[in-house]
């Protein structure tokens, strides 16, 4: 009862932190779409994937050591973050020599120091915000996650609204309420208050850090190829208005990516626990189900209100991005089944194996991205990230089965996945009464996934009742 109970407190936490930011970025949409154009919004994309695809590369991913190995208990949490800090800084500095080669690039030349300013805000955002996760101080990511929203939502109206700054308005707003973001971190967490040694390093825990998030790299890499490269491939193809619409198309799927990042953040806690026992095993195959259910029956829900939530949030050209979104919002599903699984790899520090299931995921990927970009545009490329993410998540199934014995629960998620795919096509090819049948197709989701959620629900009855 202890894990359902530390899971379901770090879920409110985190909730709480992160509600005010997703709903705010959400309800942002429209003011975006009102005031920058398609090819704006499209190079301001361009600009973030280019910071993600660097970070990992450049510093290690050290924030994924940082936090892994603070959890646990017997560690030096103090020379944890400072190793980190420390082999992270070389990789800044790596990242300012590499850097000019983005002046090569037109979209990107006129926007190079923004760049490398995001690229500094990101990179000490993470190490500390993996820190202060690690050693189970939530309530401080609460705190931070509403300062930060807030400050992001002025920050936007004065630089777009007021100054009129378009794009350079947009990153500035990204770069400052993340810096902000970090000093407050260091406040809350009274990290000030500790005393770093900067001489010495204690090698041999730098170097198992090292060997857990090295692996990482290549598979984070992966992931955002499978994730991203389509922007890079729409914009080579069909050019960066197109681009926009399609990076807009990401925002309604948000939604349901804002549940599974909170989740994944609370669960990266509470997979580490007692891993590999019994009791352990039990705990992973009942949240797995109802993970799953929760996601497809948020998925045919929102695919249901997309067109309409699309009226609300997109004006001008931007609304031809709806036709995506369907696509996006079910690749999501399987992303988020896949990191599920990724959780196991990375409790039992077994990060090897998520290479293979990355490579592939990305191969199929921009193999497809390439034959159907140039007929369907933006649906093909989100077809391609649904395919490219199913692959990842069957070869991660195959991989977990020699670590824990876990329940795929494939029966349901197949019919689910079905069903879904009927009410997409009927929504898109815009059929008489397809909306009713949508709606039998929701009802068919939630029968299939029933099951997890009273099992759920009778566990936590029963537990609470015992403790009374």
């Amino acid at each position: 009862m202890n894990k359902y109970k530390q899971l379901l407190k770090n879920l409110f936490m985190l909730f709480a932190g992160s509600f005010v930011t997703r709903i705010l970025s959400f309800f942002l949409v429209p003011f975006y779409t009102s005031i920058l154009t398609t090819n704006e919004y499209g190079i301001a994309d361009l600009v973030t994937n280019v910071v993600f695809v660097f970070l990992p590369i450049f510093s290690l991913l050290m924030e994924e050591a940082v936090m892994r190995f603070s959890l646990d208990k017997t560690t030096n949490k103090k020379e944890i973050l400072t190793i980190s800090l420390k082999i992270s800084t070389i990789g800044f500095l790596c990242m300012l020599f590499f850097s000019p080669m983005l002046l090569l690039f037109d979209n990107l030349k006129a926007y190079y120091w923004y760049v490398i300013a995001y690229y500094f805000v990101s990179w000490l955002y993470n190490i500390f915000f993996n820190y202060i996760k690690g050693i189970n101080k939530i309530e401080i990511i609460t705190i931070v996650g509403v300062i930060q929203t807030v400050l992001y939502f002025i920050l936007n109206i004065y630089f777009l609204a007021i100054l009129k700054m378009g794009i350079h308005g947009y990153l500035s707003s990204i770069i400052l309420s993340n810096f902000i973001a970090i000093c407050f971190i260091i406040y809350f967490g009274k990290l000030y208050k500790e005393s770093f040694n900067l001489k010495k390093t204690d090698w041999e825990l730098a170097k198992k850090m090292i060997k857990y998030s090295l692996p990482m790299i290549p598979n984070y890499i992966l992931w955002w190829i499978n994730n991203a490269s389509d922007r890079f491939l729409i914009t080579f193809f069909c050019g960066v208005s197109v681009n926009g619409i399609y990076s807009v198309a990401f925002k309604i799927p948000s939604l349901l990516n804002s549940v599974t990042a909170i989740f994944a953040s609370a669960w990266r806690i509470s997979s580490v626990e007692d891993f590999g026992s019994e009791e352990s095993i039990k705990f992973y195959n009942k949240v797995y189900s109802f993970y799953s259910g929760i996601l497809f029956i948020g998925a045919s829900s929102l695919i249901l209100i997309s067109k309409f939530l699309a009226y609300i949030l997109y004006s001008k050209d931007f609304f031809e991005a709806w036709r995506i979104t369907p696509f996006l919002i079910l690749s999501y599903v399987f992303s988020a089944l896949a990191q599920y699984l990724n959780s196991i790899f990375l409790a039992s520090k077994q990060t090897k194996v998520l290479i293979y299931s990355s490579f592939l995921g990305a191969i199929i990927n921009v193999i497809l991205n390439i034959i159907l970009i140039p007929k369907f545009l933006g649906i093909g490329a989100a077809i391609a990230t649904l395919i490219g993410y199913i692959t990842i998540w069957i070869i991660n199934m195959k991989n977990t089965k020699k670590i824990l014995a876990i329940d795929f629960n494939l029966k349901s998620i197949i019919f689910s996945f079905g069903l879904i795919i009927i009410e997409i096509t009927f929504i898109l090819l815009n059929y008489s009464g397809k909306y009713i049948i949508a709606v039998v197709c929701i009802l068919g989701v939630i029968l299939l996934n029933q099951n997890p959620f009273y099992n759920m629900f009778n566990v936590i009855k029963l537990k609470f009742l015992k403790y009374r």
